[in-house]
C-alpha cells in the first residue's frame, strides 16, 4: 500500500516539475520577412470597382458598393474608371453573411457573421492579388447596425490604404507589418 502511495506521489511530483520548468529548447520563432506587395497595387493608377454578389440583406440597394465607391473616390489615390477596360486593378466589393450551427451563449443556435469582402484582382488574368475581410458587428437596432456597417467599411478602406501606401523610406515593395 505504501509502495503505491509513494509511486503516486513521485508521479505527481514529476508531472508538476515537468510542467513548471520552461522548456530550454523552446525558442520563439522569428517572424518571416515581409513578402512583396504585388507591384500593380502600388503603381496602379486606374481602378474599376466591381459590385460583387452579396448575400447579406440590407434595406438600401447597393449600399456596400456605393459606400466603398464613395470612400475610394474621396481618397483620390486611384482614378475610378466607369468600365473595366484598360484599368490596372479591379476592386470587387461584397457583403456576405455566414450562418453556422455552433455552441452559442450556452446553447445551440445559428449565429450570423456578416463580413465585408474585398478582392483586388488583376484585370487581365483575374488572379486575386490581395483579399480583405472585415467583420460587421451585429446589432438589434437599425441605427446601430448602420453605424457598425460604416465602421467596418472605414476599417476596410484603411486596410487598403495601408497596403497601397508603403511606409516611406523603404526601397522595395514589402508588405506592411
Amino acid at each position: 500500500m505504501w509502495r503505491i502511495a509513494r509511486m503516486g506521489i513521485f508521479c505527481i511530483g514529476s508531472a508538476i516539475a515537468l510542467l513548471t520548468v520552461p522548456n530550454a529548447d523552446a525558442k520563439k520563432a522569428a517572424d518571416p520577412a515581409p513578402a512583396p506587395i504585388p507591384i500593380q497595387i502600388l503603381t496602379g493608377k486606374r481602378v474599376f470597382v466591381s459590385n460583387g454578389e452579396s448575400n447579406a440583406m440590407t434595406d438600401i440597394p447597393n449600399l456596400t458598393y456605393n459606400e466603398f465607391y464613395a470612400h475610394m473616390k474621396s481618397w483620390g489615390k486611384y482614378e475610378l474608371a466607369p468600365a473595366p477596360a484598360d484599368v490596372d486593378l479591379v476592386f470587387e466589393i461584397r457583403l456576405v453573411t455566414f450562418t453556422g450551427k455552433r455552441e452559442f451563449l450556452g446553447g445551440y443556435g445559428n449565429p450570423e457573421v456578416v463580413q465585408l469582402h474585398l478582392l483586388i484582382l488583376d484585370p487581365k488574368t483575374r488572379i486575386v492579388l490581395w483579399a480583405f475581410a472585415e467583420n460587421v458587428e451585429g446589432a438589434i437596432m437599425e441605427g446601430t447596425a448602420r453605424k457598425n456597417f460604416d465602421q467596418a467599411m472605414v476599417s476596410l478602406v484603411d486596410d487598403v490604404k495601408k497596403l497601397a501606401t508603403p511606409p516611406s523610406g523603404t526601397s522595395d515593395a514589402a508588405a506592411p507589418k
